[in-house]
């Protein structure tokens, strides 16, 4: 078994030179079922991740993040789907 996942990062609603606005963790959710049901995906399992300053699905993916004490950090809640990936059979 093979498996992969998928990030669901919340969308920004609303924004100006001061702030961003982001949808709600319900609206994230609503894609990522969304999308399960587009690829008949085989979930293993969703969870949520709380990560500093991420811009992107590249930014979700590494794994070291720094932030520093001095300057402004912001921090999102993603939804992760851990999915199986279907291989077609060798024959």
């Amino acid at each position: 078994m093979t498996i992969s996942y998928q990030d669901f990062l919340p969308r920004i609603t609303d924004e100006s030179l001061f702030f961003r606005e982001h949808e709600l963790l319900s609206d994230t959710v609503a894609r990522a079922n969304e999308w399960i049901a587009a690829w008949n995906v085989k979930v293993i399992n969703v969870e949520t991740v709380l990560l500093p300053n991420v811009d992107g699905p590249v930014d979700a993916s590494r794994t070291a993040l720094r932030t520093s004490g001095r300057v402004s950090s912001h921090w999102y809640q993603i939804v992760r789907v851990w999915h199986q990936v279907v291989t077609p059979a060798a024959g």
